[in-house]
Parts: C-alpha cells; sequence; structure tokens
C-alpha cells in the first residue's frame, strides 16, 4: 500500500540529512559539488541551495532543469527572519493587507519540516527595497488593543 505520510516523513528525514551533510562542508567542498550537480536529486539541489544561501555565498548551483519564465524577478531585499512560519505568515499577511508586496523565502522547506528553520538560516519576509522603509514601518507598530468596548 502506497503511503504518502510515510514518503513525506522519508523525504523531511533525507532533506535533514542533508541539511547536516551540507553544513559541515567548507565552502570549497560546496562549491565543487554545485559546480558538479547534475547528478544530485531535487532534494539534495535543495538542501545544497539553501547552505549556500544560509552562508551568504556567491555560488550558482546548476540545479535540475527547471521551467524559466519570461519575466525578471524583481530584486528583493530581507527586512524579517522568521522561525517560526505562523508569526511569518501574520507579518506577510499584514504588509499585503497594507498593499506592500512581499515574499517568504524558505517557507516551503519550513512546511515540509519545521525543525529545518533553524538549520537554513530561519524563513526571510523580503520585499523591493523601495519598499523597505515602509514595510518595516509597518511592521514595528505595536499591536493595537481593541476593549469590549470597541468591540
Amino acid at each position: 500500500m502506497y503511503d504518502r505520510k510515510m514518503e513525506s516523513t522519508d523525504k523531511g528525514k533525507e532533506l535533514q540529512r542533508l541539511t547536516e551533510l551540507y553544513s559541515g562542508m567548507p565552502d570549497a567542498e560546496l562549491q565543487e559539488l554545485a559546480e558538479d550537480s547534475a547528478a544530485l536529486t531535487d532534494l539534495a539541489h535543495t538542501a545544497l541551495r539553501a547552505e549556500i544561501n544560509r552562508r551568504g555565498l556567491k555560488i550558482v548551483s546548476e540545479g535540475p532543469p527547471m521551467e524559466t519564465d519570461p519575466v525578471e524577478e524583481p530584486e528583493l531585499t530581507t527586512i524579517r527572519k522568521f522561525r517560526d512560519l505562523p508569526e511569518a505568515i501574520l507579518a506577510k499577511g499584514l504588509l499585503e493587507s497594507a498593499g506592500i508586496e512581499c515574499y517568504l523565502a524558505d517557507d516551503n522547506i519550513v512546511r515540509m519540516d519545521w525543525f529545518l528553520s533553524n538549520a537554513i538560516g530561519n524563513m526571510r519576509l523580503q520585499v523591493k527595497p523601495a519598499d523597505a522603509e515602509a514595510a518595516i514601518e509597518i511592521l514595528d507598530q505595536p499591536p493595537t488593543d481593541i476593549s469590549e468596548d470597541e468591540a
């Protein structure tokens, strides 16, 4: 019998194993792996890219062929990092409700296995550089308290 939960658990364990393996490698070894990454699985590419991003390295990983979109991706700046998914989604929703376009980087890895959040350097809330100041100001506002009389 095919069990999706078992497959998801196996993938999560494998991703965690690869994340730990790559986090112990020196930068030069990651560079070599990225240059000859044609034989890596999709999970291995995900873990490799996450480790490269976590370290802030300028290594280009030759990942599996992806569908390319002719639209250029916007330049983004990280304004906050979140370990926990609910907090990240709340902040993203707050910015979106204010009309600020934003993206949550690495949230899919955390959705697959929340324990990996620290290993990949947390989820990153990103906005266009022009929106960064306004977004930070919105997120820095203290929450408002609604009393029972106002509700």
